[in-house]
């Protein structure tokens, strides 16, 4: 059944199945708009764990410089 015109306008009103499909389909994207699907502590703790290594391979680096060359 097909009750939209060559525009892919309803002509039938709101009992137009297509014209539910669309509607259910923005609302769905609307509810899903304001979901966070990540956990934000897993952000903050992959964050700390970048700045740990930040700050290791660097130390880790001039300790083996001093180290090495003795000063």
């Amino acid at each position: 059944m097909n009750c939209c015109n060559a525009n892919g306008e309803c002509t039938q009103g709101r009992d137009c199945p297509i014209r539910k499909q669309r509607a259910k389909e923005v609302s769905e994207a609307f509810i899903n708009l304001h979901r966070s699907p990540d956990d934000p502590y897993e952000d903050v703790t992959d964050s700390f764990k970048g700045l740990i290594a930040f700050i290791t391979v660097p130390a880790a680096i001039m300790l083996f410089t001093v180290w090495y060359w003795g000063k």
